[in-house]
């Protein structure tokens, strides 16, 4: 049985955005934080529609100098991903805090926590729930080589029982980027929350200037990393909109 439930998670694609309803709000008092699952880089793209139509061997090239500027951007700022992950882990603990939510930090992955609750685990006893995130895509990213780098994240935000494993809490957000660029496809899902985060200061019309104002664009991701701790901890509450605006 806990095979099967295993091979359901792991399966498991996202359709639609699930609320939590008031009597499950009543019922979750203690919600634990396990790792949040990211890339080891952060992610810098661009898009071009005309690698699309030549073929296999231009989208080989693409992917080189994808992970080229992927680099060469990590190596300007080698700790911001880092920052960026727990600037956001402790905005959520904060604001599932003033929501009236108990929080547990936990130092294990979210399948870790599901094993040790069946295996009686201190570290996880007293939890209702588990708040999953795993981010998609975060970093700078442009739909075309006319469009400017603009920062942004695409994440899968779950908040799951630990008693039963059933979902509780549900959405696919995207914060920042244009929806018109990003695949949902890619991602392996149906839809996506749209988060609005528009600020010029951080647009730029090409990599070079990217990396050249490596040290400013820093303040772009970070910015990014506030909202999405906001969007995801106050998703816990219905919410009237599926559309937020962000403003600095």
């Amino acid at each position: 049985m806990a095979l099967l439930l295993l091979i359901q998670g792991a399966c498991a694609t996202h359709t639609s955005h699930l609320t939590m309803d008031k009597s499950t709000q009543k019922s979750v008092r203690v919600i634990g934080i396990p790792q949040i699952t990211v890339s080891n880089k952060i992610d810098i793209r661009q898009e071009n529609p005309v690698y699309a139509v030549i073929g296999i061997s231009a989208k080989v090239v693409q992917q080189l100098a994808r992970e080229a500027k992927r680099i060469q951007y990590g190596e300007a700022n080698p700790n911001l991903l880092q920052q960026c992950v727990d600037q956001m882990r402790e905005g959520m603990k904060a604001r599932l805090r003033k929501q009236g939510y108990i929080v547990k930090d936990l130092d294990m992955t979210y399948w870790q926590a599901l094993a040790g609750y069946r295996k009686q685990n201190k570290a996880v006893a007293g939890i209702d729930a588990l708040l999953r995130i795993e981010i998609k895509q975060f970093g700078y990213f442009s739909g075309s080589p006319y469009k400017p780098y603009r920062p942004g994240m695409v994440m899968v935000s779950d908040l799951v029982s630990m008693d039963e494993r059933k979902p509780l809490a549900s959405n696919v957000y995207n914060i920042g980027f244009d929806r018109e660029d990003i695949s949902l496809f890619s991602f392996r899902v149906n839809y996506a929350t749209s988060v609005y985060v528009a600020d010029p200061k951080y647009f730029y019309k090409n990599f070079d200037t990217l990396l050249a104002h490596a040290e400013q664009s820093s303040g772009g991701l970070k910015y990014v990393a506030r909202v999405a701790a906001e969007t995801v901890a106050g998703d816990l509450k219905k919410r009237a909109s599926s559309y937020t605006m962000a403003s600095r």
